[in-house]
């Protein structure tokens, strides 16, 4: 919620602010384009095809490609009245600046040039600049419109004591407040140059590829007795790796609020992993995963969180290195039947902040296009987040090794709901896990494979 919209969440305004400001003589002047709310919600369906491959009846390898679709729903409300607003779209100018040019032009050729002149020259400057930044000017009617026209009034009076005639009568000021369609045409701006903010679902696009391996280091108690009798006690270890490429695209730099479909580095990623079982209706199996994200090139405006519109001029390449992830998985089940169990999931989750670093720029040129330290990116993505959910499973693996199923396939269902968190890019919203696996034995004996909640197998 902007009240009023400004400089705070559009700091394309501030060198018109500079502009008018020196115009005006008045260094606290602040454009307000009016009022405006805006209620985003954003989505993710990822859809993760693996293949794995049982190596030995210990070690498995595989990949996963990912079919990612982001989804951004914005509902935009604007209002621009005099209560609320002082500006509208930019006028034609006309001849203004080049009538007012010239005549002052031939005053400075009478000779010595008076302090009236030289006042002059600075308010034609400033006005200039503030017309040429092309996105919104002072209103007709406004309070600033009308301090825009005294000051002109005063400086022509000044210079008319000095002899010097002929100057136009007003200042061209806008006519029309801003509505949506306006507001949309000042974010196509050559000074802004994004898409209009409405709702925005990206195509289906690749994301990070994963390649990954498991081995079970630990299992006892899954070998039953002479009469087909399970131990009462069963568990299964395991230790994982994976590597994430960097194949997935980034965010549109045009259109605000845009989301990251993939990171787009290579991350390495360590995995333990294990599954308890007791008698033969309850069980549980948990997961640690740690990962070390690498540093990777991204096109960012470079504006902080809450500057949600940032120009066209802040728009850079820039190295970012995300935080180190540490994620914590673990679900206690209860077995129905041996093929069907249901269970309670929490998941914590916790992200280092990310590190961003423009490249090397002259200094001249950072000062000129008031470019702000990288570091300002950096700022609330720090995350931690706590989950709560459930779980649920349908498995044949068991029956299909004891020659009872001739389809072996898993099918599970989760859903997780955040119950605390913190991180302003922190989800707060449910998220919906499904998969089904099939299985095919292509060499040695089927049996059942190593629980990995990290490769699907949970």
């Amino acid at each position: 919620t902007a009240d009023p919209l400004g400089r705070e969440t559009l700091p394309y305004l501030r060198t018109l602010e500079r502009s008018l400001g020196e115009a005006l003589q008045d260094p606290t002047y602040r454009v307000r384009l009016g009022t405006s709310q805006a209620l985003i919600e954003q989505s993710r369906l990822v859809f993760p095809f693996r293949v794995e491959v049982g190596v030995t009846d210990w070690l498995t390898v595989g990949a996963m490609v990912p079919l990612v679709r982001p989804r951004t729903e914005l509902s935009f409300f604007f209002d621009a009245d005099s209560l609320s607003s002082d500006v509208g779209l930019t006028p034609s100018t006309g001849t203004f600046l080049g009538d007012f040019g010239r005549i002052l032009d031939g005053a400075d050729t009478l000779g010595t040039t008076p302090p009236e002149i030289l006042q002059a020259r600075a308010y034609l400057t400033a006005l200039s600049a503030a017309y040429s930044h092309s996105s919104v000017f002072p209103i007709s009617g406004s309070v600033t419109g009308e301090n825009l026209q005294a000051r002109f009034e005063a400086l022509k009076a000044a210079l008319e004591s000095q002899g010097v005639v002929g100057l136009p009568e007003t200042v061209p000021l806008a006519q029309e407040y801003l509505n949506e369609e306006g507001f949309t045409s000042l974010l196509a701006s050559p000074g802004m140059q994004g898409y209009p903010l409405e709702n925005y679902t990206r195509p289906w696009v690749l994301g990070d590829i994963e390649i990954t391996a498991s081995a079970r280091v630990l299992r006892g108690g899954f070998d039953a007795d002479s009469s087909g009798t399970l131990p009462f006690f069963r568990y299964q270890v395991g230790l994982g790796g994976m590597v994430r490429l960097g194949t997935g695209s980034n965010e549109d730099p045009l259109r605000f609020l845009d989301q990251d479909p993939a990171d787009g580095q290579v991350d390495l990623e360590g995995t333990v992993f294990g599954l308890a079982e007791v008698g033969s209706k309850l069980g549980g199996w948990a997961q640690v995963r740690y990962g070390i994200q690498q540093s990777g090139e991204v096109i960012r405006r470079v504006a902080g969180p809450s500057e949600v519109l940032p120009p066209l001029s802040s728009q850079l390449p820039v190295t970012r290195t995300p935080g180190d992830y540490l994620q914590f998985d673990i679900s206690p089940r209860f077995y129905f039947t041996p093929e069907m169990t249901f269970g309670l999931r929490y998941r914590f989750w916790s992200k280092g902040e990310d590190q961003h670093a423009l490249p090397e720029i002259d200094p001249d040129l950072v000062a000129l296009l008031d470019i702000p330290d990288a570091d300002v990116l950096d700022q609330e993505t720090e995350q931690t987040l706590h989950e709560l959910g459930f779980s649920a499973t349908y498995s044949t693996l068991g029956p299909h090794a004891r020659g009872e199923s001739p389809i072996p396939l898993q099918v599970r269902l989760s859903y997780l709901q955040p119950m605390n968190g913190s991180g302003g890019k922190t989800p707060k919203g449910g998220r919906l896990e499904a998969g089904l696996s099939l299985y095919r034995a292509f060499w040695g004996r089927s049996q059942r494979p190593v629980e990995n909640p990290g490769s699907g197998n949970w």
